[in-house]
């Protein structure tokens, strides 16, 4: 009796597979003396999985975007703490607030989008973000407003169970078998440690929680910080305010944006006219040539952080002239403010279009040494003097420590204890001793050069791939073997000491350290594309399913052999194809 039920089809129909309940129709032996059974199904029959990712920013939607194109069988929930999504480009609305990469790179590759300037706004990002949102219909995987508050593994189910606060205020409780962080690093804003800060009578505010009902119109404006924020900030606010402070305690490198060299005159912002948007909207392959000349141009600043390089002293000493002229030749600024002990990239450059011509304006006052402590009406400077001001401005950063923000408990053991000395991962995507557990963008991932949205991808799609092999195989579980994860550590402390990174900036890279310990990609962009082109499973140790590793070979047939696709693929596919030949009697009459 043959193994297929035919049905008088040209075509079999699935094996014939005997349920428990049902009388068996073959005299098989089924299982061995070890108890082990055959798994009656199709190899390549990928059983139901259901991922939870947290974050609703651009990782997420990317990530929820990529597996409704990719994965089957899956069921999506993405937990996002904002009540819209986002993330970064939601939560940021401070005046100049944009993105230092070009617009047309600061996109996903399966998104290309007509932008309307060369750097786009904040406020652009995140129209663009919630378009896809709506195009593609993720919502349906979104809830908004839910706040995680733990997470924990459960080894004897193969699952993690996680809490959330709903926007209710209620909790949530998710069982899933994959759970992905997609929360990034620049999201839990800090305040500065000053003294006296909470005291301050005036306005208060952060750069990531900025209040756009308030009119500066005409105030004493302080500002703490000199990073990216504060660079858009101070030109943004300057002709409005009365009067404007700004400490800067370290010194930066003020540049323009990446790919400077296509952007407006003296590297600046500029606007696509109608006819060049006309143009890259109507043919696609200008507009991609475009695009791998500013991605191309981005990614050979990787060599100006290689020390002594000379690409490293071209970049100092441009960046050092540029700096002096902007300033105007006002040495006490100049020489305040420009780094004498570490090269450009220790950290990232600080874009600050108008930033520098704003520090030298009668209006402004740079303060290059912390201030003694904060007022009720104002501060008290290094030197003593006191001063009244209306508004404080916080342009202080996020915490980088990588650490969670809630538990992540496996064995009783929660990561935020594990990652209190440094956090350690593989490759930014997975953490070792901590199963099925995956980061989109992590602790050694490509942060310093270029747009994170390819990275993101590269990310998203490696997780798919791992999912889909779970799915098809029979795994309960993986996890980054720790011997390899130590072993790479040790390559990438070796190896940035040959770049910028290293010198003694305070950068939060380092967590805000001069001399704290780094976790960035040791390589070129190139380096890291092709390195996580797909998995390297030998890196990580499997949990499965069955007591037998190979119980996912089933009943001896694959899918393939009857769901249309081709079973002769290996002579080549018709038309580009995956699909079974046609018959066709005329090749047979010949």
């Amino acid at each position: 009796m043959s193994p297929f039920i035919n049905n008088g089809h040209s075509k079999p129909t699935i094996p014939l597979v005997a349920s428990p309940d049902a009388p068996t129709l073959f005299n098989w032996n089924n299982t061995d003396e070890h108890g082990y059974q055959i798994n009656e199904q199709l190899m390549g029959t990928k059983r139901h999985m259901k991922i939870v990712i947290l974050g609703a920013g651009a990782s997420g939607i990317n990530f929820l975007k990529l597996v409704q194109d990719q994965l089957e069988d899956v069921e999506l929930v993405c937990l996002e703490k904002n009540l819209e999504v986002g993330g970064t480009w939601f939560e940021n609305t401070y005046p100049g607030v944009a993105c230092d990469i070009p617009s047309v790179s600061y996109q996903f590759t399966w998104e290309p989008h007509i932008w309307p300037e060369y750097y786009s706004s904040g406020a652009e990002i995140q129209k663009y973000l919630c378009g896809i949102v709506d195009k593609y219909q993720l919502m349906q995987y979104i809830r908004l407003g839910h706040i995680i508050t733990g997470a924990e593994w459960i080894e004897e189910d193969g699952k993690w169970h996680i809490s959330a606060k709903g926007p209710d205020g209620k909790l949530v409780e998710e069982t899933c078998d994959i759970f992905v962080n997609g929360g990034g690093v620049l999201n839990k804003f800090r305040y500065p440690n000053i003294q006296g800060l909470q005291s301050f009578k005036g306005k208060l505010m952060h750069t990531a929680r900025w209040d756009n009902e308030y009119d500066l119109t005409g105030k004493k404006v302080a500002v703490i910080g000199a990073g990216s924020s504060a660079a858009q900030v101070v030109p943004n606010i300057l002709a409005q305010v009365k009067e404007l402070h700004n400490f800067i305690k370290s010194p930066t490198w003020i540049t323009a944006g990446f790919a400077q060299r296509f952007a407006g005159p003296d590297g600046g912002n500029f606007a696509y006219s109608d006819k060049q948007k006309k143009l890259l909207s109507k043919d696609s392959e200008s507009y991609l040539e475009y695009r791998k000349m500013i991605e191309s141009e981005i990614g050979q600043r990787f060599r100006f952080l290689m020390n002594d390089g000379p690409e490293a002293s071209e970049a100092r000493k441009h960046s050092e002239a540029e700096m002096r002229r902007k300033l105007k030749d006002n040495e006490a600024v100049a020489d305040a403010i420009i780094p004498k002990n570490f090269n450009v990239g220790c950290r990232r450059p600080t874009p600050g279009e108008g930033y520098l011509e704003a520090l030298v304006d009668p209006k402004t006052t740079v303060h290059t040494k912390q201030m003694q402590r904060i007022t009720e009406y104002g501060f008290v400077a290094h030197g003593g003097t006191a001063h009244d001001v209306d508004v404080i401005v916080c342009a202080t950063g996020f915490d980088t420590s990588w650490i969670p923000r809630f538990p992540v408990m496996v064995n009783g053991i929660d990561l935020r204890d594990t990652w209190a000395k440094g956090p350690l991962t593989y490759l930014g995507v997975g953490v070792p001793d901590v199963p099925n557990y995956f980061l989109s963008v992590g602790p050694y991932a490509p942060l310093a050069v270029g747009s994170l949205l390819p990275v993101i991808e590269v990310y998203a799609n490696y997780i798919i791939s791992a999912v889909t092999k779970m799915q098809c195989e029979g795994v309960k579980s993986l996890t980054p073997k720790k011997k390899t994860v130590q072993a790479f550590k040790a390559h990438h402390d070796l190896y940035v000491n040959r770049t910028a990174w290293s010198g003694p900036c305070s950068s939060w890279f380092k967590r805000g350290d001069p001399n704290g310990s780094l976790t960035m990609y040791p390589g070129s962009r190139v380096h890291f594309f092709e390195l996580l082109k797909s998995p390297r499973y030998e890196d990580f140790d499997f949990e499965y399913l069955s007591s037998n590793q190979w119980a996912f070979l089933g009943n001896g047939f694959h899918m393939r052999e009857f769901d249309g696709r081709d079973t002769t693929y290996w002579l080549g596919l018709l038309g580009g194809q995956d699909r079974q030949p046609q018959f066709n009697e005329e090749i047979l009459r010949v």
